[in-house]
């Protein structure tokens, strides 16, 4: 798959890319999200100075979140969105879950819905 640019139409773009892949193949890059996220948003998207930066200086903790949930949307083939507002130089980067849920009935089965939203906020 070739790397896309790290704005909303290279997000889009990655997210098609990722759900026209088979099953297996779609969990094989879940569970990469999951395990290693800088190197997998390195591998896949091309980063500015700023936004490389940002990503190598993130806190441990927002990085584990944001893999954990990054993944569960790709392996559930959710809706994933990047929008930025603001032209500051301070950056604030939200990871929202969006209506994100997982059920699971003894009747239906597991159900997983929502939309993963990154807000990049220059204020």
């Amino acid at each position: 798959m070739p790397k896309q640019p790290f704005d909303s139409t290279g997000v889009s773009a990655k997210q098609a890319e990722l759900y026209q892949l088979s099953n297996a193949d779609l969990l094989t890059q879940a569970n990469l999200i999951r395990s290693n996220l800088v190197s997998w948003v390195n591998d896949n998207f091309t980063l500015d100075n700023g936004q490389q930066a940002f990503l190598n200086s993130a806190d441990p903790r927002w990085i584990q979140y944001t893999a954990q949930v990054t993944g569960f949307a790709v392996e559930n083939r959710l809706g994933i969105s990047l929008a930025k507002k603001g032209t500051g130089s301070g950056k604030l980067v939200k990871t929202i879950g969006t209506g994100l849920e997982c059920d699971f009935s003894n009747t239906s089965g597991f159900a997983a819905k929502g939309t993963l939203v990154f807000e990049v906020d220059y204020s």
